[in-house]
Protein backbone atom coordinates (compact mmCIF):
# COMPACT_ATOMS: atom_id res chain seq x y z
CA UNK A 1 0.00 0.00 0.00
CA UNK A 2 1.68 3.57 -1.04
CA UNK A 3 1.52 6.46 1.62
CA UNK A 4 -0.73 9.10 0.55
CA UNK A 5 -3.71 6.94 -0.70
CA UNK A 6 -7.25 7.18 -0.63
CA UNK A 7 -9.68 5.73 2.06
CA UNK A 8 -10.29 3.01 -0.55
CA UNK A 9 -7.02 1.99 -0.43
CA UNK A 10 -7.23 0.42 3.42
CA UNK A 11 -10.66 -0.87 2.83
CA UNK A 12 -10.26 -4.23 2.26
CA UNK A 13 -12.09 -7.32 0.85
CA UNK A 14 -12.60 -10.92 2.32
CA UNK A 15 -9.03 -11.79 -0.45
CA UNK A 16 -6.96 -9.37 1.54
CA UNK A 17 -6.18 -8.46 5.46
CA UNK A 18 -7.45 -5.59 6.49
CA UNK A 19 -3.75 -3.69 7.67
CA UNK A 20 -2.89 -3.08 10.82
CA UNK A 21 -1.28 0.38 10.04
CA UNK A 22 -0.61 3.25 7.00
CA UNK A 23 1.48 5.56 6.99
CA UNK A 24 0.65 9.06 5.86
CA UNK A 25 1.75 12.65 6.28
CA UNK A 26 0.15 14.12 9.21
CA UNK A 27 1.70 17.53 10.67
CA UNK A 28 0.08 21.22 11.95
CA UNK A 29 0.88 21.57 7.85
CA UNK A 30 -0.95 18.44 6.62
CA UNK A 31 -4.52 17.79 8.13
CA UNK A 32 -5.87 16.40 4.93
CA UNK A 33 -6.50 13.03 6.61
CA UNK A 34 -9.32 14.67 8.94
CA UNK A 35 -10.94 15.72 5.77
CA UNK A 36 -14.39 14.09 4.90
CA UNK A 37 -13.55 14.54 1.27
CA UNK A 38 -10.62 12.17 1.51
CA UNK A 39 -11.77 10.11 4.34
CA UNK A 40 -9.35 8.40 5.33
CA UNK A 41 -9.08 9.02 9.04
CA UNK A 42 -12.32 7.84 9.17
CA UNK A 43 -11.85 4.81 7.34
CA UNK A 44 -9.05 3.99 9.43
CA UNK A 45 -10.57 4.29 12.65
CA UNK A 46 -13.74 2.18 11.51
CA UNK A 47 -11.03 -0.69 10.49
CA UNK A 48 -9.04 0.15 13.39
CA UNK A 49 -5.99 0.84 11.65
CA UNK A 50 -3.51 3.05 12.88
CA UNK A 51 -2.30 6.51 11.24
CA UNK A 52 1.71 6.06 11.04
CA UNK A 53 2.46 9.94 10.46
CA UNK A 54 5.68 10.30 8.84
CA UNK A 55 7.23 14.14 8.58
CA UNK A 56 5.44 15.01 11.26
CA UNK A 57 7.98 18.13 12.26
CA UNK A 58 6.70 19.53 8.21
CA UNK A 59 10.04 18.24 6.99
CA UNK A 60 12.06 20.35 10.13
CA UNK A 61 10.25 23.58 9.33
CA UNK A 62 7.62 23.13 12.46
CA UNK A 63 10.75 22.61 14.50
CA UNK A 64 11.32 26.77 13.99
CA UNK A 65 15.44 26.25 13.77
CA UNK A 66 14.43 27.06 9.84
CA UNK A 67 13.99 30.23 8.83
CA UNK A 68 14.71 30.95 5.15
CA UNK A 69 15.36 28.39 2.11
CA UNK A 70 18.63 30.12 2.42
CA UNK A 71 18.98 27.51 5.46
CA UNK A 72 18.97 24.14 3.24
CA UNK A 73 22.16 22.83 1.83
CA UNK A 74 22.62 22.95 -1.74
CA UNK A 75 20.25 19.86 -3.24
CA UNK A 76 18.48 19.70 -0.15
CA UNK A 77 14.98 18.01 -1.82
CA UNK A 78 12.83 20.83 0.08
CA UNK A 79 14.58 23.52 -2.16
CA UNK A 80 12.50 22.34 -4.98
CA UNK A 81 9.44 21.92 -3.05
CA UNK A 82 6.51 24.76 -3.48
CA UNK A 83 5.98 25.03 0.42
CA UNK A 84 9.48 26.09 0.51
CA UNK A 85 10.17 28.91 -1.89
CA UNK A 86 11.41 32.06 -0.94
CA UNK A 87 7.66 33.30 -1.77
CA UNK A 88 5.84 30.80 0.45
CA UNK A 89 8.46 30.72 3.59
CA UNK A 90 7.53 33.87 5.66
CA UNK A 91 3.42 32.60 5.09
CA UNK A 92 4.86 29.54 6.56
CA UNK A 93 6.69 30.99 9.43
CA UNK A 94 3.24 32.29 11.13
CA UNK A 95 2.24 28.74 12.29
CA UNK A 96 5.76 27.67 13.14
CA UNK A 97 5.48 30.54 15.44
CA UNK A 98 2.61 30.46 16.70
CA UNK A 99 3.72 26.57 17.92
CA UNK A 100 6.79 28.12 19.08
CA UNK A 101 5.03 30.27 21.02
CA UNK A 102 2.67 27.97 22.50
CA UNK A 103 5.99 25.71 22.85
CA UNK A 104 7.52 28.16 25.13
CA UNK A 105 4.92 29.15 27.64
CA UNK A 106 4.56 24.95 28.00
CA UNK A 107 8.66 24.90 28.45
CA UNK A 108 9.56 22.74 25.24
CA UNK A 109 10.76 22.82 22.15
CA UNK A 110 8.69 23.44 18.69
CA UNK A 111 9.14 19.92 17.70
CA UNK A 112 8.16 18.34 21.09
CA UNK A 113 5.21 20.16 21.37
CA UNK A 114 4.05 18.95 17.63
CA UNK A 115 4.92 15.43 18.27
CA UNK A 116 3.00 15.71 21.83
CA UNK A 117 -0.30 17.31 19.67
CA UNK A 118 0.07 14.58 17.25
CA UNK A 119 0.14 12.20 19.78
CA UNK A 120 -2.99 13.30 21.53
CA UNK A 121 -5.08 13.25 18.50
CA UNK A 122 -5.41 9.47 20.22
CA UNK A 123 -3.85 5.85 20.67
CA UNK A 124 -3.93 5.34 17.22
CA UNK A 125 -1.59 8.16 16.19
CA UNK A 126 2.24 7.06 15.87
CA UNK A 127 4.08 10.16 14.44
CA UNK A 128 8.17 8.94 13.08
CA UNK A 129 10.08 12.21 12.75
CA UNK A 130 12.99 11.62 10.65
CA UNK A 131 16.25 12.84 11.84
CA UNK A 132 20.19 13.37 11.28
CA UNK A 133 21.03 13.53 15.13
CA UNK A 134 20.92 11.82 17.82
CA UNK A 135 20.36 15.14 19.61
CA UNK A 136 17.09 15.57 18.14
CA UNK A 137 16.40 11.88 18.91
CA UNK A 138 16.82 13.05 22.04
CA UNK A 139 14.33 16.04 21.74
CA UNK A 140 12.14 13.54 19.91
CA UNK A 141 11.59 11.32 22.48
CA UNK A 142 11.01 13.82 25.06
CA UNK A 143 7.95 14.47 23.80
CA UNK A 144 6.65 11.47 25.18
CA UNK A 145 6.75 13.08 28.74
CA UNK A 146 4.62 16.64 27.60
CA UNK A 147 1.49 16.07 28.42
CA UNK A 148 -1.31 18.24 27.10
CA UNK A 149 -4.77 20.21 28.34
CA UNK A 150 -7.63 19.74 26.42
CA UNK A 151 -7.42 23.85 25.81
CA UNK A 152 -3.52 23.46 25.18
CA UNK A 153 -4.66 20.91 22.55
CA UNK A 154 -7.58 23.49 21.27
CA UNK A 155 -5.33 25.72 21.04
CA UNK A 156 -2.83 24.34 18.84
CA UNK A 157 -5.57 22.82 16.59
CA UNK A 158 -7.02 26.39 16.22
CA UNK A 159 -3.61 27.56 14.70
CA UNK A 160 -3.20 24.77 13.02
CA UNK A 161 -6.94 25.28 11.41
CA UNK A 162 -6.41 29.18 11.02
CA UNK A 163 -3.42 28.92 9.29
CA UNK A 164 -3.03 28.65 5.24
CA UNK A 165 0.40 26.63 4.11
CA UNK A 166 1.27 28.26 1.24
CA UNK A 167 2.78 26.16 -1.28
CA UNK A 168 2.16 22.74 -2.65
CA UNK A 169 4.02 20.12 -0.23
CA UNK A 170 5.09 18.58 -3.76
CA UNK A 171 6.47 19.74 -7.02
CA UNK A 172 3.37 19.83 -9.46
CA UNK A 173 4.70 16.70 -11.60
CA UNK A 174 4.74 14.47 -8.40
CA UNK A 175 0.88 16.27 -7.30
CA UNK A 176 -0.94 13.20 -9.28
CA UNK A 177 0.35 10.47 -6.66
CA UNK A 178 -1.22 12.33 -3.80
CA UNK A 179 -4.39 10.58 -2.05
CA UNK A 180 -4.28 7.84 -5.45
CA UNK A 181 -5.69 4.22 -4.89
CA UNK A 182 -3.43 1.36 -4.59
CA UNK A 183 -3.86 -0.36 -8.35
CA UNK A 184 -6.28 -3.81 -7.74
CA UNK A 185 -3.97 -7.27 -7.79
Amino acid sequence: MQSRSSELTIVTTPATPTPTDHPNRYSPFSLDIESEQIGLLKTARELGVAIVAYSPIGRGMLGGQIRSPDDFEEGDFRTFAPRFSAENFPKNLKLVDRITEIAKKKNCTASQLTLAWILAQGDDFFPIPGTTSIPRVEENLASLKIKLSKEEEAEIRKACQEAEPAGHRYPEAFASSLYADTPPL
